[in-house]
């Protein structure tokens, strides 16, 4: 076992407003209205290949990061695991309605295409891995059976649209797969995981003329 240090990052939540943002037509969060959304007809597959096992989790200084092997499949491509992240609260909301928790499942295809994938989390029943990530954090190289698999639903319908990272340099063009089932964790839980990151989110960002598109599997 390693432990190891994130180098910091030049902003920070508390100066959102100093961010530059190369454009606004096409940035993340958002609110996704179920009534304005579109059905996908797209085949739409997310099929996740995840190894049981972390190589690093990491405090960045803005967020509570994990590093693993893994593939994802969206829609027949293949995109490379880059890492998984949280923010607290969660970025996305549905219907006006927020969420205390968010995970981001960060992928990279060869061409340099960005898809993330975002899980709400609820208060409700707690989630070992999420005890298990905190744990080790700031360690690499450890022994684990962590699997990252536990803090996603076995439902993957999901809200697509095309939108941007939500953090600096707020990268557009990136996909964005939101899923509609959320996961739970313990109020404990959540004060630890705010208790190193609070409020490290982006408010949600104007639509404008995007589409979201909504896949729902086995109707």
């Amino acid at each position: 076992m390693k432990k190891i240090k994130f180098n910091a990052v030049d902003w920070d939540y508390e100066k959102k407003e100093e961010w530059v943002c190369p454009s606004h037509q096409y940035q993340s969060p958002i609110d996704i209205v179920n009534n304005d959304t579109q059905p996908m007809n797209d085949d739409g597959d997310i099929i996740l290949r995840y190894r049981k096992k972390m190589n690093a989790i990491v405090n960045t200084g803005y967020c509570v990061q994990g590093y693993l092997n893994g593939v994802a499949s969206i829609n027949n491509r293949n995109f490379e695991f880059q890492q998984f992240h949280f923010h607290a609260k969660g970025e996305h909301t549905i219907d006006g309605k927020d969420f205390p928790l968010e995970l981001h499942l960060v992928h990279q295809s060869e061409s340099g295409k960005m898809a993330v994938i975002a899980i709400h989390f609820e208060i409700g029943t707690e989630n070992p891995t999420i005890d298990n990530i905190l744990n080790h954090l700031d360690e690499s190289d450890f022994d684990n059976h962590i699997n990252l698999l536990d803090l996603v639903p076995k439902n993957l319908d999901y809200y697509h649209y095309l939108g941007s990272l939500t953090t600096p340099p707020l990268t557009e063009n990136v996909e964005w797969y939101v899923l509609i089932e959320a996961m739970t964790l313990s109020k404990e839980q959540l004060r630890k995981i705010t208790t190193i990151h609070k409020d490290n989110y982006r408010e949600t960002q104007d639509l404008g003329p995007r589409k979201v598109l909504k896949k729902v599997f086995n109707q």
